[in-house]
């Protein structure tokens, strides 16, 4: 069985986001500490719920869809 999986890319201010990111339903792919971004992993079923409980993370200046995901691919 397939799951619809989709990337996000969180670009954040200060360490303590990465802590309330990984507490949340979503897998952290990868953690770029010189550039301040984190790239997650997560079912697209999800995505509502996830987007509302990001907007109460404070210090996270952008929560988008990543531009490298291509909805075609089936894994």
């Amino acid at each position: 069985m397939y799951t619809n999986r989709i990337s996000y890319v969180a670009i954040y201010h200060g360490k303590h986001v990465i802590n309330k990111l990984q507490n949340l339903p979503v897998d952290v792919a990868y953690i770029s500490t010189k550039q301040h971004y984190a790239v997650v992993y997560f079912d697209k079923s999800n995505e509502e719920m996830i987007n509302k409980q990001v907007k109460s993370v404070k210090g996270l200046k952008h929560f988008g869809p990543s531009q490298t995901y291509d909805q075609e691919l089936n894994f």
